[in-house]
């Protein structure tokens, strides 16, 4: 280890030494690689603590998980109703409740903690997304929170999360502490899907492509794999990625979740500082202020959950009379899709389709299957 590093930094790495679990060792392990600086005599040290550092979460995934087939722990399955399933992730006191109420036109009694989720239809402009108020999380360790890892598997099975955080408390630490337990459960909200392929195969040896959009070489990736008892597999890097994108790939259980931040009691004084902070902590997520006690934010929300999941909304119309509820597809979509959600016989039987586009120069247009559909578009399919 280099002489010059800072004290900080070796003391770190003692903890790391003197460990004796495997969290005890990520933690010290992070600290040390945080608080070492990044230059030419540290490269080395530095590749080989976080290739160890990977190692050890990679270990600690396939502890969790047999742990809890172990303990058998209860699983809540909330079956999805509606276009869009959205979960609210919360501290106690935060708000939750109300916000429920405020979507969903509930009245669930405010201030009544449960163990269970609520749930409820918001209804957004054609679209009906189905809103799960999880129980409050009540710390980083998901064990201490009453059905915790059950009420994880719901945001696992979810369109989108809402972490709501209260603007009166501490916003730093309410964020800390829904990204902890988010990121033990391998639930990645902060970044994007890594353009990686990974395939473990019954024979081939290991066989590593595009290994330059690392920073380790393809011996260093193939004695990492190894490591860790893999044999044979292919693993396909197609663009720059950093060490936690090759762990998120290599663990089976990492999911990737669209999020949104709600900041809620926007109303109250000093709130705006609280809500510039929380912007900072959190950037790249989409940051929505709300006060349900004056109503304020569920046209935001609404409109946040559809750009961020990237949805259209189409109308359907039928002799004259444009349908209440929308047909909700991925942007990108055609006539042909929206005709197989109304059912198989349009596509079948399909003539030709008018789509009526407000803001187009042409407003009526004739078109086939193939038509691309955007946001707004009110559609009307002729059959045989």
């Amino acid at each position: 280890m280099p002489a010059n590093l800072p004290a900080e930094a070796k003391a770190a790495y003692q903890k790391y030494l003197e460990a004796k679990t495997l969290e005890e060792k990520i933690r010290a392990l992070e600290e040390f690689i945080s608080l070492t600086p990044k230059h030419k005599g540290t490269e080395k040290l530095l590749m080989h603590a976080k290739k160890t550092l990977m190692k050890l979460k990679l270990e600690l995934s396939k502890k969790q998980e047999i742990a809890k087939k172990r303990r058998g722990a209860p699983y809540f399955s909330i079956p999805k109703e509606g276009d869009v399933q959205f979960t609210l992730l919360g501290l106690p006191g935060v708000g939750k409740t109300s916000l429920f109420n405020m979507l969903t036109e509930n009245t669930k009694e405010v201030g009544k903690t449960t163990i269970l989720p609520s749930i409820g239809i918001f209804k957004y402009e054609g679209v009906w997304i189905q809103v799960i108020d999880l129980p409050p999380i009540l710390s980083e360790n998901i064990d201490e929170t009453p059905n915790g890892r059950a009420l994880l598997s719901i945001v696992r099975n979810s369109d989108i999360v809402g972490l709501v955080i209260d603007l009166s408390q501490d916003v730093k630490w309410q964020i800390k502490v829904l990204f902890k337990v988010l990121k033990d459960a391998r639930i990645v909200i902060d970044r994007p899907k890594p353009p990686i392929r990974f395939l473990k195969l019954s024979r081939g040896g290991i066989q590593i492509y595009g290994a330059q959009y690392t920073v380790f070489s393809i011996e260093e990736l193939k004695e990492f794999l190894t490591s860790m008892g893999i044999q044979n597999c292919i693993l396909e890097i197609h663009g720059p990625v950093d060490e936690e994108d090759i762990l998120n790939a290599l663990d089976r259980r990492t999911v990737f979740k669209k999020a949104i931040v709600i900041a809620t009691k926007g109303d109250l004084p000093g709130s705006y500082g609280a809500y510039a902070e929380l912007k900072t902590i959190v950037k790249g997520l989409r940051v929505i202020p709300v006060s349900a006690i004056k109503r304020i934010g569920r046209t935001e929300i609404g409109r946040g959950i559809i750009e961020e999941l990237n949805l259209i909304r189409i109308w359907t119309k039928k002799d004259g009379k444009i349908a209440e509820r929308a047909i909700v597809l991925t942007r990108g979509a055609t006539v042909k899709d929206a005709a197989e959600r109304i059912h198989s016989d349009f596509v079948r039987k399909f003539k030709f389709a008018i789509v009526e586009r407000k803001y187009s120069k042409i407003r009526k247009m004739r078109v086939g299957l193939s038509f691309p559909l955007e946001d707004g578009d009110v559609l009307t399919i002729y059959t045989d």
